[in-house]
C-alpha cells in the first residue's frame, strides 16, 4: 500500500542557476513534494508517531536549501532534498518538482519545472 503526503508550493529564495547573473541576483523557486508511505497505522491510531511529520519534512527541506552548498542545477538540489528525506523518514518513494519562476530570457514562459522520483532502498 502506498499513501501520499503532499507538500505544495514551498517557495524559497536562493542563488541558483548556471549563469553568473542568476547566482548573483538570486531568484525564487517553488518545490512540491510527494511522500509515499504506508499510513494505515496512523489512520487507525490518530497519532503523530505513526505518520510522517510534515513539519519535520519542511525543516529538512529548509536545511538543505539553506546549507552551505550552492547549486547550479535544480536537478542537483532536488536530488539532495530527496536523499535527505529518504534517509530521515519512513518513506518508500519521494517525488519532487522544482520550478524556476524567474527565467533569464524574454518572451512568455511562466516557469521551468523538473520532476525527480527516488525510491527508498528495500529492506
Amino acid at each position: 500500500m502506498s499513501d501520499i503526503i503532499r507538500l505544495r508550493d514551498i517557495t524559497i529564495f536562493g542563488f541558483y542557476g548556471v549563469s553568473p547573473a542568476e547566482r548573483e541576483v538570486g531568484q525564487k523557486i517553488q518545490i512540491d513534494l510527494e511522500l509515499h508511505a504506508d499510513l494505515s497505522e496512523a489512520c487507525h491510531s490518530d497519532s503523530l508517531h505513526h505518520t510522517i511529520n510534515y513539519e519535520s519534512v519542511y525543516s529538512t527541506v529548509m536545511e538543505v536549501v539553506g546549507g552551505t552548498r550552492r547549486y547550479r542545477l535544480l536537478e542537483s538540489l532536488g536530488s539532495e532534498i530527496c536523499d535527505a528525506i529518504i534517509s530521515g523518514f519512513s518513506v518508500t518513494r519521494v517525488e519532487i518538482r522544482l520550478r524556476k519562476l524567474n527565467l533569464p530570457f524574454p518572451n512568455n514562459l511562466s516557469h521551468v519545472e523538473i520532476c525527480l522520483t527516488r525510491d527508498a532502498p528495500s529492506l
